[in-house]
């Protein structure tokens, strides 16, 4: 048997052309950390209750812009935070009915134009504010309120004849609207409500002195008393008299941001009464 070899055909071992790689782009540098410190404030309230804490801090340079906003549901004696260095300053607000929009206080020029309503405020849990620029990234807010207390400390009636004052109610009128949280003077309210809900004395007014005690509220209108401008807050006691309804305002002086004043009515007549202030 006749074998004819085959001859073997050539393979290839050649290996494929190696995947080009896309060039690879320099590593971005990691973002420089900016140098932080501790900044501390110490915080007071007096005898107020605080139910929330809003705490801004804007730099002081610039346009002065909001770096840092804290929200608490409670006062702290003191806080300590990071900040970028350098002074800051601080605005407290307690016990706002409202949240606020950061966007539109992000500058403190924004800020030191905040109102707050009179209609939104509660003498039992006051709208509180102070604002302070730190000293070697320390600082200290003492919050106050608002709102002006005027108390209806006593009537007397001095008619003969056993004649009462019937039906007794006390309100204010001309309240200024709203005011700015951080302004510690020069209210000047340009929007007022015409009066406040009338309360009722506890009884007829004869022979004896009442002390009712009662307290009504408003926002501060400073205006002192020889400047002509929005009219101020007026206290106005009504009731009857034989029958007739008669009343009786007592103009208030330039109310400062919180304070409290008390009124002493004394009645002689329908057309005569006099009063004092402290």
């Amino acid at each position: 048997m006749l074998i004819i070899p085959l001859a073997a055909l050539p393979v290839s071992c050649q290996k494929p052309p190696a995947e080009v790689q896309p060039p690879t782009e320099e590593a971005a540098p990691p973002p420089v950390a900016v140098d932080s410190v501790l900044t501390s404030v110490r915080l007071y309230a007096g005898a107020c209750p605080v139910h929330t804490l809003d705490l801004f801090v804007y730099d002081t340079g610039g346009t002065q812009p909001l770096e840092k906003h804290l929200l608490y549901d409670r006062l702290p004696d003191s806080l300590s935070f990071p900040t970028t260095a350098g002074e800051k300053i601080l605005v407290g607000i307690a016990n706002s009915p409202r949240r606020f929009n950061l966007a539109a206080l992000g500058r403190y020029d924004a800020m030191q134009k905040l109102t707050f309503a009179f209609a939104d405020d509660d003498p039992a849990c006051p709208v509180l504010g102070a604002s302070a620029t730190t000293a070697g990234q320390a600082g200290e807010l003492n919050l106050t309120g608002l709102l002006c207390c005027i108390t209806l400390r006593s009537v007397t009636n001095t008619m003969d004849g056993y004649e009462l004052l019937e039906e007794p109610r006390v309100r204010l009128r001309d309240l200024p609207d709203n005011a700015e949280i951080l302004r510690e003077k020069d209210f000047r309210p340009a929007e007022l409500l015409d009066a406040g809900a009338w309360t009722a004395l506890p009884c007829d007014v004869g022979f004896f002195p009442q002390e009712p005690g009662i307290s009504l509220w408003c926002y501060p209108n400073d205006t002192p008393e020889e400047i002509l401008g929005v009219p101020r807050p007026t206290l106005e006691f009504e009731c009857r008299i034989e029958g007739e309804l008669c009343s009786f305002d007592v103009p208030l002086p330039p109310l400062p941001r919180g304070c409290s004043k008390e009124v002493e009515l004394t009645v002689d007549g329908p057309d005569s009464y006099t009063y004092t202030i402290r």
